[in-house]
């Protein structure tokens, strides 16, 4: 005979954390390897929320004997989203004005008289890190969780019939 817990099942925090954690190692190893800057690399994090938002809420849906609303599978995937996007700004926040922000810009030295060329321009590296900040963490990042949370609550729901009653159904 197996007995069901009575405490809530607390999925969101941990699986948002994990999903966090792994974007945010991915982002470190992006800019140790002088990826920081490649579109692909915001797709690797893009498809980790992906991924994770629907393990997350497969394993809520196991925690629950598979008897799980699509509702509440739902909300559960998008607390997850919410919670892990999160995180994955205030990382990418400080560690743009941390570590990235902090190498400024470079010149280059002409040979014939011409002077100093900037060849990274402070205003323009801003620029583009809010873009990617806004476009690809925020965004994206949302887009995919939200998108996953979608599916997966609709392929996972527990009632795959409809609402309908079966005397309904004969007439």
């Amino acid at each position: 005979m197996q007995q069901s817990s009575q405490v809530p099942v607390k999925l969101s925090p941990v699986y948002g954390i994990i999903i966090a954690v792994i974007c945010m190692a991915l982002t470190v190893i992006f800019y140790v390897t002088n990826q920081y800057g490649a579109l692909w690399t915001g797709f690797c994090t893009s498809l980790v929320f992906f991924l994770g938002i629907m393990l997350s809420i497969v394993h809520y849906n196991n925690k629950h004997h598979n008897v799980t609303s699509m509702k509440s599978s739902f909300a559960m995937g998008f607390r997850t989203t919410l919670l892990a996007t999160f995180l994955v700004a205030v990382f990418s926040l400080v560690f743009h004005f941390l570590v990235i922000n902090g190498e400024g810009h470079y010149m280059v030295q002409q040979g014939e008289g011409g002077g100093t060329t900037v060849i990274s321009n402070q205003d323009t590296e801003q620029q583009k890190f809010w873009i990617m900040f806004l476009g690809n963490i925020l965004f994206a990042n949302l887009a995919m969780g939200a998108l996953a949370a979608v599916l997966a609550a609709l392929v996972f729901k527990a009632n795959q019939k409809t609402s309908r009653s079966r005397s309904a159904e004969n007439i």
